[in-house]
């Protein structure tokens, strides 16, 4: 980790701060903690105590939090070009895509934690509230299962929320969240570059084209790849 890249983590940091992460943690979890009380009410049989919790992960945790915590990440740290050049680092020398990268790692880390505990949180809020003899099994396999999917989603949804400020700022965020609502709630091809497909077809959902849970991780992952790619090519060094 060279001395841009760590700069760029310490300017993220200051920027988000410390209130404004815990008070976005914080509203994440509420927005949970009530999704699951009313998913609690409405169960009363194991079949719907499971269907609950899939709709706490896929629904609450990946289908709602997770994109508006990315983009509400990617909002507050910035990103067009003109401003990543006027901060000190850029105009005085620094490398720049070094740098860029830095914030945008602070950027993942912060959303991929997040996304990560509210879904182990789902799971244990599906046996919490379930009636008596309904509850939830909650193992070490399927925790490990939502983390994982968890920091991919977040990898995916930042990284592409900040190649869409760089190259558009707060227009091409927007568009980029409500085109990954729109489309990526189908099957067909259109869904494929959008990571709510992918998320959703990883939580037992339908994956676009009929891919398979392998396949939509590897569509993740190319998604962070490409997005990547055109963020770094879009600052100058």
């Amino acid at each position: 980790m060279n001395a841009h890249f760590r700069q760029g983590l310490r300017d993220a940091s200051a920027t988000l701060g410390r209130t404004w992460s815990i008070a976005t943690a914080a509203a994440c979890l509420c927005t949970l903690a009530l999704a699951g009380v009313l998913e609690g009410q409405a169960v009363t049989t194991a079949e719907g105590a499971r269907d609950a919790q899939l709709r706490l992960l896929a629904g609450v945790v990946f289908g709602l939090v997770l994109p508006l915590l990315a983009f509400g990440v990617s909002a507050r740290l910035g990103g067009t070009l003109r401003e990543l050049m006027t901060t000190s680092w850029a105009r005085y020398g620094g490398d720049r895509q070094g740098y860029a990268l830095g914030r945008q790692a602070l950027a993942v880390l912060l959303t991929g934690v997040v996304a990560a505990v509210l879904g182990l949180l789902a799971l244990g809020i599906g046996s919490a509230t379930a009636q008596p003899g309904l509850e939830l099994p909650f193992s070490f396999g399927n925790g490990l299962a939502v983390v994982w999917v968890g920091l991919l989603g977040s990898l995916a949804y930042t990284i592409a929320f900040a190649t869409a400020h760089a190259y558009a700022g707060n227009t091409g965020r927007t568009v980029f969240l409500i085109a990954d609502w729109l489309f990526g709630t189908g099957t067909s091809l259109l869904a494929l570059p959008w990571p709510r497909s992918h998320l959703g077809a990883l939580l037992g959902g339908h994956a676009p084209l009929g891919l398979g849970e392998r396949e939509s991780a590897l569509c993740l992952v190319g998604i962070a790849i490409v997005a990547t790619l055109l963020y770094v090519r879009r600052i100058p060094r």
